[in-house]
């Protein structure tokens, strides 16, 4: 019967410093993973604040594309052409006007 308690003891020591041991663990690990979880939420907050941001900025850039073109800026350029003195064919000076549109 000793043998019996001396063993039971000493499993109840080793069940008791391992129930501490897990415990410690946990909750060493336990504010750690709730502060890594704050971290990704963070992280993740952030990374769609930039993907709006990106988003806001493309449409803003197409809605200055379309204004422009709705309004399309006209520059005409006119260039004399002047009759070639060794041509066969005599022909007069004439203008020619050239639309560049922007």
């Amino acid at each position: 019967m000793k043998n019996f308690i001396r063993f039971f003891a000493s499993r109840k020591r080793k069940a008791v410093c391992a129930a501490v041991t897990w415990c410690a663990v946990v909750v060493c690990l336990f504010p750690a993973c709730a502060s890594r979880s704050q971290y990704q939420k963070g992280y993740e907050r952030g990374a769609s604040d930039t993907v709006k941001r990106q988003y806001w900025i493309l449409q803003d850039m197409q809605k200055r594309e379309g204004a422009d073109r709705s309004k399309p800026r006209v520059s005409l350029y006119r260039m004399p052409v002047e009759p070639d003195p060794n041509a066969t064919v005599k022909t007069v000076p004439y203008e020619v006007t050239i639309p560049i549109y922007q």
